[in-house]
């Protein structure tokens, strides 16, 4: 490993307190039930462009819709 890589994996293997540990835990959870709410909230508004996206090339392939 290079000298980035050891310092990293030195800082993620550092001796934590208990409420440090819990903080981190807890803004690590945070952020991924946001960005589970961001993913649900705007996965069909993504599923219905990529549908019109696809249906816009069947159209101009001329294949039908159906």
């Amino acid at each position: 490993m290079n000298r980035w890589m050891t310092s990293a994996y030195g800082w993620l293997r550092r001796p934590r307190s208990r409420g440090q540990a819990m903080a981190e835990f807890s803004l690590l959870l945070m952020s991924m039930m946001l960005l589970g709410f961001g993913v649900s909230s705007f996965a069909p508004d993504m599923l219905a462009v990529f549908t019109m996206y696809v249906g816009g090339f069947y159209i101009v392939l001329g294949y039908p819709l159906g």
